[in-house]
């Protein structure tokens, strides 16, 4: 696929652009460290290449519990491809399944109905309604490890 660049540099005033990106502050990620946040989005959807299925979860930091320094109103991000893994006996799609269920379970009470995987329509609908039901009314305190295999632990659950 071919980019015309031209066109996009026609688009903008270059000098006033550069200018802008002179000025802009240096883009650091957020460290490893402990967070109050809410849960902006829970889905089960295609990857970018829409070959595969994922679980992803979108947090924005409320607080900032255990870090270098603040990063209240940014987000964090955590994706687990659950369907078209490699099929080992340590790694498969069943195993990535129980890891997003075993995640999930830490934001449900004892009233909840459990999440339970039946097949991949239902298990999408399942999250979303528990991303619907409860999320709006509960805040989370996450250990957040952006090497970490599973980046955003759940410490505790607030309710708002």
């Amino acid at each position: 696929m071919s980019v015309d660049f031209d066109k996009f540099d026609q688009m903008v005033d270059n000098k006033e652009l550069k200018a802008q990106v002179e000025a802009a502050p240096e883009y650091d990620d957020v460290p490893k460290g402990r967070y109050r946040c809410s849960i902006e989005k829970m889905e089960i959807k295609p990857t970018k290449a829409g070959d595969k299925l994922m679980f992803a979860v979108q947090l924005k930091i409320k607080e900032t519990l255990d870090a270098p320094k603040n990063q209240n109103n940014r987000y964090v991000f955590w994706n687990r491809v659950i369907c078209g893994n490699k099929t080992t006996e340590k790694w498969n799609d069943g195993v990535a399944i129980k890891g997003v269920i075993t995640w999930i379970e830490k934001i449900l009470t004892a009233d909840d109905e459990p999440i339970v995987f039946k097949n991949y329509k239902k298990f999408a609908e399942d999250v979303l309604d528990i991303y619907q039901d409860i999320c709006p009314s509960i805040e989370v305190d996450i250990d957040y490890d952006p090497d970490g295999f599973n980046p955003i632990t759940i410490k505790d659950v607030i309710d708002i």
